[in-house]
């Protein structure tokens, strides 16, 4: 039988219980956790905005039970879905132990990286990897990596409730039971932002020439930076396609609508991983 609890305590409750809005946003982000977990095993990864089929829903199904008291206990089981719970486990205690001895890796600016992107690119020019040699042999981080950013990315938003300023001391605690029993994971505030940090983390990849047709393309405002959708001629999806000034905007508008465009790009990694086929890329300039 595999099983979670979520146990809030502190001064996120009241009375042994939590707001409506805690009590939908943690279900929700469990069952969505749940539900990248479930496509993980299944497939072996799982790409952006994937989703399950109607037919898979009835696999992903876990049953609350009533609350129990002390602070407030969340608790749901499933019979016959240990692996979901374990990688959920897998994925979440990594990072959570990273959180817990705040090891995060500073990395440059992304402005300071995008500097350097544009600088290798214009030095190595048509020498740069292509994105569809890439595609063949990609890093192998990148998909697992991928795979449990997913899964991280739902509980960050769960345990990120009791870091609220306004809900002075309070604590999460995470106990997931699925081919074994493992130990809380025990979330204060502080060990809460660190875990957003790390799982939060965004950094740019090494540059690629892509061939795209550029679908969408947008000159922003002063609120948000230019941006595109582009579809991807070597995976045959449309992505996004970061921009970050009017002049990226100026060197694209001429090619807007039309044929194969060649452009160098950088994916842009999610906690060291990247989607290959609808993962975003940084615009670094027209090959």
């Amino acid at each position: 039988m595999a099983s979670f609890s979520i146990h809030f305590d502190g001064a996120i409750t009241h009375e042994h219980k939590v707001s409506v809005r805690v009590l939908a946003n943690t279900y929700q982000h469990m069952q969505r956790a749940i539900d990248r977990a479930y496509l993980v095993e299944r497939y072996g990864a799982v790409e952006k905005h994937e989703r399950l089929s109607k037919a898979e829903y009835k696999d992903t199904e876990f049953t609350a039970l009533y609350p129990r008291e002390g602070g407030i206990y969340l608790d749901a089981f499933r019979q016959g879905a240990e692996a979901i719970v374990d990688r959920i486990f897998s994925a979440t205690s990594v990072v959570f132990q990273g959180a817990v001895d705040q090891a995060f890796d500073q990395h440059l600016s992304m402005a300071d990286q995008l500097t350097r992107a544009k600088d290798y690119s214009y030095r190595m020019g048509d020498r740069v990897q292509n994105f569809a040699a890439v595609a063949d042999e990609p890093p192998a981080v990148w998909a697992p990596a991928y795979s449990n950013r997913s899964i991280v990315k739902e509980i960050d938003q769960l345990v990120g409730q009791i870091a609220r300023s306004d809900l002075g001391e309070s604590s999460v605690g995470l106990t997931l039971h699925g081919s074994r029993p493992e130990l809380p994971l025990v979330f204060t505030p502080a060990i809460a932002k660190s875990f957003h940090r790390i799982a939060a983390d965004r950094e740019l990849g090494a540059p690629m020439i892509a061939r795209v047709r550029i679908r969408l393309l947008d000159k922003g405002n002063k609120f948000t930076k230019p941006n595109a959708k582009v579809f991807n001629l070597d995976t045959l999806k449309e992505v996004n396609l970061h921009l970050l000034d009017e002049q990226d905007f100026a060197s694209l508008h001429p090619f807007h609508g039309g044929g194969e465009v060649r452009i160098h790009v950088c994916p842009i990694l999610e906690a060291k991983g990247f989607d290959l086929r609808g993962g975003d890329l940084m615009f670094l300039r027209v090959a």
